[in-house]
């Protein structure tokens, strides 16, 4: 995707770091500033690149949002209290507080990946360029901030919704939009971004954000609302595509995982990586290292059927213990492997959830949900096995727990189904959402309902 690297030193809403604002003040002579460098298509196509970049961090997908929406889950143990100051384990045992620096990570992280995008969308209308690019970068940059707002909601509820690059001083006057406002904000960009982004990229810029990958964000989004009318008809372009085969298509995990994730046509939309020196590579034991017990894999082997072929992915493998879905080669604890958002496997899931939903019976739920099933080596299912509506909600709901696993999903699951009270009994219902970061409320003027219930 990157055809050449840029560094880009940008506040965003993380107005902790008040330093960022002087440096924003200054007027270099021979180097670019932010009033100079997003003039031209180039300015934008690097601006462009630091989008995808702030999504390779450790604040997000390199390794503390999949603490947030995996290790939270039922899927993962952390045996290791003690340490990174027992940041992580509190995330695991519901101990977290508003202090907790991994929440401030993704926090700033995902406002970082907002700046970044609005700074795009404020500056190209006025680039004279080809149109069709403009758009496509316009599009790409709208599913990033769309993708990061979902996160957002998802994590905290209520967010503020900032939609413009802001000073400092602004930031500090910012309050929370509600869930339903961020989540309409991240319909209309992901509806927009499904029209300007092409169905595919040339090789050399393979892993960007394409209109399949829009419309399956949104067809997600409206299964979180449970808008589910609405999800069938955002995923049923998408699930045509699968079927097809041509573009993007079901294939085993264990084609897919853990070497051939930049290639792989399951693979819709992913968090790209890169080994070999360049700054881009993630660290191998950010992905569910077992060393001294450290992350006990949970999932019981037993949901899995004999002959699923998922099951070896979630055991645990070779060398640190890893398990087999994210054990890909490494040098120097450097590894290229990729982190799936969106695969095709997901959507089928998400179709089929969505039809049963509007009406139990409907011959393409069944057909989606077994395209996963056969995918994985696992039995059909039929009307005389899955014979209510209920029923089948149930049989999706394990199937996502058994294809996404460890794809920093479950917890996410867990909360948007109901499920929190009966998997985590005891565990209040404030904390289906976490505790805004006290680093962040100390920086707002006015903090009045910035807290989320429940927490001090």
């Amino acid at each position: 995707m990157k055809t050449y690297i840029i560094a880009i030193l940008t506040c965003g809403l993380m107005i902790t770091a008040t330093s960022c604002k002087k440096f924003l003040d200054l007027k270099p002579l021979d180097s670019y500033t932010e009033n100079t460098f997003y003039n031209d298509e180039k300015g934008l196509q690097g601006g462009l690149i630091s989008c995808y970049d702030a999504l390779q961090t450790d604040s997000l997908y390199g390794n503390h949002f999949l603490t947030l929406g995996e290790l939270r889950g039922d899927n993962l143990i952390d045996n290791d209290p003690g340490s990174g100051a027992g940041v992580r384990n509190q995330i695991e045992v519901f101990s977290e507080t508003s202090a907790n620096n991994i929440l401030a990570g993704v926090w700033m992280g995902s406002y970082r990946a907002v700046y970044r995008s609005n700074i795009i969308l404020d500056r190209a209308p006025a680039i004279s360029m080809n149109e069709t690019t403009k758009n496509q970068i316009i599009g790409q940059a709208k599913f990033i901030r769309a993708l990061s707002y979902f996160n957002l909601t998802r994590l905290w509820g209520n967010v503020p919704l900032v939609l413009k690059v802001q000073k400092t001083e602004e930031a500090r006057q910012n309050t929370r939009a509600t869930a339903a406002q961020v989540y309409q904000q991240v319909i209309d960009d992901l509806t927009d971004a499904a029209t300007k982004l092409p169905a595919s990229w040339p090789d050399a810029q393979r892993g960007r954000a394409t209109n399949y990958a829009a419309s399956a964000l949104l067809g997600k989004v409206y299964l979180y609302q449970k808008r589910f009318d609405l999800a069938v008809t955002a995923l049923q372009p998408v699930v045509a595509a699968i079927y097809a085969g041509t573009v993007i298509g079901t294939v085993p995990q264990t084609s897919t995982f853990p070497n051939n994730l930049k290639t792989s046509k399951d693979v819709i939309f992913a968090v790209q990586y890169l080994a070999g020196g360049l700054k881009e590579f993630v660290h191998q034991d950010n992905r569910y290292r077992n060393n001294n017990n450290t992350n006990i894999i949970a999932i019981p082997q037993a949901l899995f059927e004999a002959t699923d072929n998922r099951k070896a992915l979630v055991a645990i493998t070779g060398t640190g213990g890893r398990p087999g879905k994210f054990n890909a080669p490494q040098a120097n604890n450097e590894t290229s492997s990729d982190f799936p958002v969106i695969r095709c496997a997901e959507v089928l899931l998400m179709y089929a959830e969505a039809l049963n939903e509007v009406s139990y019976g409907n011959t393409e739920s069944f057909k989606a949900l077994n395209a996963v099933r056969s995918n994985a080596g696992a039995s059909v299912k039929t009307a005389l096995t899955l014979t209510s509506q209920n029923e089948f909600r149930t049989a999706v709901y394990l199937e996502r727990r058994l294809e996404l696993a460890l794809e920093a999903d479950r917890w996410f699951d867990i909360v948007r189904t109901s499920q929190m009270a009966t998997i985590f009994p005891g565990i209040p219902a404030f904390r289906s959402i976490y505790p805004v970061p006290q680093v962040e409320i100390d920086n707002i003027n006015n903090k009045n309902g910035w807290q989320n219930a429940g927490y001090n």
